[in-house]
């Protein structure tokens, strides 16, 4: 009886030791298991922080420095006032073209032709529409025409020698305005031009007249 006892106690021990050791390395590989992760969780830990503190440091840096700040502001702003400046350019060119489109447009749409004869010369021009005579004679200066006039008040401009001629009051020969081969009623700056109107100057004898 006693040695059937002490075999259970045997059995008994060996079962607990093989318990226990099963149980010490399931244990020892759950630790190890923990202490990997663990140690993966610390290097990763460490590498976040570094980039932050890396990061920090590039604001810090940049928040402290005005000079960086100013750089990249300045450079910002720059491109904005070009970027500006090229419009605006380009609106004012456009702008200027299409005044001086308009200027021409209108030009043309209140230009008339009008052309001068004396003796054995003749000019033609274009003149703005309600120009009158002694405008158009004044005008035809840039071809070579030449004239004297006299003012008279209440009368206008008397021509008195045309192209180096004068007129010659010993003579009674004196400078007479036409009209399209009519002579005028008016004086030369009284005489309102129209489209294709021939003025003519001659110097006639107004002894009779």
């Amino acid at each position: 009886m006693a040695d059937r006892q002490q075999q259970h106690i045997l059995l008994l021990r060996r079962s607990f030791f093989n318990l226990k050791n099963m149980r010490s390395k399931k244990y020892k590989k759950i630790i190890l298991g923990f202490l990997g992760v663990l140690v993966l969780f610390i290097i990763s830990a460490y590498f976040v922080g570094l980039q932050s503190k890396n990061h920090s440091v590039k604001l810090q840096e940049s928040s402290e420095n005005p000079a960086i700040q100013n750089s990249e502001e300045n450079d910002l702003t720059k491109k904005t006032s070009s970027d500006q400046e090229n419009l605006q350019l380009k609106e004012n060119t456009q702008l200027q073209e299409n005044i001086k489109q308009n200027e021409n447009v209108a030009e043309n749409q209140n230009l008339i032709e009008a052309s001068l004869k004396v003796q054995d010369k003749n000019y033609a021009t274009k003149i703005k529409e309600g120009s009158s005579a002694y405008d158009l004679m004044n005008q035809l200066k840039i071809q070579g025409f030449n004239f004297s006039a006299t003012e008279y008040s209440n009368l206008g401009f008397f021509v008195t020698e045309i192209n180096g001629v004068k007129e010659d009051r010993k003579n009674s020969t004196y400078w007479t305005l036409y009209i399209n081969g009519q002579e005028s009623t008016v004086g030369a700056s009284q005489l309102i031009l129209k489209e294709g109107d021939l003025i003519e100057w001659k110097n006639e004898n107004r002894k009779n007249y």
